[in-house]
């Protein structure tokens, strides 16, 4: 099992756009919220699941200049985080 400390922001965009229809996904996700962050806590393959997800999804949130976007930077925070 791995825990993974997020952002209140980090963590709602996790629940409520990339896992937006991975409610299997989301079954497998413990949480608790602290003062500014949630810990996840989850097994390996939903970690891999959820690393996949991010990178798949990475490449469509860079602006006209190749910088990221706010979900560009969510993105990127998710695929350091959530590699193993």
């Amino acid at each position: 099992m791995r825990s993974i400390v997020l952002s209140t922001k980090e963590f709602q965009y996790l629940f409520n756009i990339l896992l937006i229809h991975h409610k299997e996904i989301i079954e497998k996700i413990n949480f608790v919220k602290e003062k500014d962050n949630v810990v996840i806590t989850l097994d390996d393959d939903t970690t891999f699941n959820i690393w996949q997800l991010a990178t798949d999804n990475i490449a469509l949130h860079f602006d006209e200049n190749y910088e990221p976007t706010e979900e560009g930077w969510i993105l990127e925070h998710f695929i350091d985080k959530f590699y193993f």
